[in-house]
């Protein structure tokens, strides 16, 4: 069985027998996998100060003879965490999200969560997780740019009027005068905001943009339950 190594976020750990976990990473070169660390609840277990999330983690494990989880073998974690200690919290909140977004069998999903960390860790919290979540969701493709249209692509000035309706950003012609109009001011401070944090956001924008985030969300796991019935 050969080896590997690589650089990887960790996810989520889930308890497996008495003594072991379930690894759920996204990783730098292989996309996200599973692995099983043996032994790892264990109170003198090397991978106990190694296994923690929002840090970067150099990772070697052994891959499957079967089935697709490999073993781990060795982990070293960065003494930096993404974020700092305040700021912790709404960390695990970029995971929970990244977690949804890229799911098993994707090959992104490593950088994307450390520049929606990045995000975060320079903008003030209640502002930087809706910018660090949009980030992800355009990261995705669950979402298009400020500046087209979600339904025929074509690009819209910033000053042009545009939609939101079931979680999709529309131009006036395509969304036929029905959602959610969107000011030019709006999408021109959220635009501005994703590019630097200097831009003030009022807790209206705030507030807004929260909503469509999770209205995403919503329209997305609607249309799963619909495919699936």
């Amino acid at each position: 069985m050969a080896e590997q190594r690589d650089e990887a976020l960790l996810l989520r750990s889930i308890p497996y027998s008495d003594s072991s976990l379930i690894l759920h990473l996204l990783t730098n070169n292989h996309g996200r996998i599973a692995l099983m660390a043996r032994g790892a609840r264990r109170a003198k277990s090397p991978f106990r100060a190694g296994l923690m999330p929002l840090h970067q983690l150099n990772i070697r494990w052994r891959e499957p003879r079967t089935g697709n989880m490999g073993t781990l073998i060795e982990v070293e974690r960065a003494s930096s965490p993404l974020l700092p200690d305040h700021k912790i919290l709404a960390g695990q909140e970029l995971i929970a999200t990244a977690s949804k977004l890229f799911p098993d069998g994707m090959s992104q999903g490593y950088q994307e969560l450390q520049n929606a960390c990045s995000l975060l860790s320079m903008r003030p919290e209640t502002s930087g997780i809706p910018a660090a979540r949009w980030y992800l969701l355009e990261a995705s493709g669950w979402i298009g740019d400020l500046q087209h249209c979600w339904h025929c692509v074509e690009m819209t000035d910033l000053d042009q009027k545009m939609f939101w309706r079931q979680g999709h950003l529309l131009c006036q012609i395509c969304a036929n005068n029905q959602g959610f109009e969107l000011s030019s001011g709006f999408r021109k401070t959220i635009f501005g905001y994703m590019q630097t944090p200097n831009i003030k956001l009022t807790q209206e924008h705030v507030s807004l943009w929260s909503m469509m985030i999770k209205d995403i969300f919503q329209t997305h796991q609607l249309q799963s339950q619909a495919t699936s019935t």
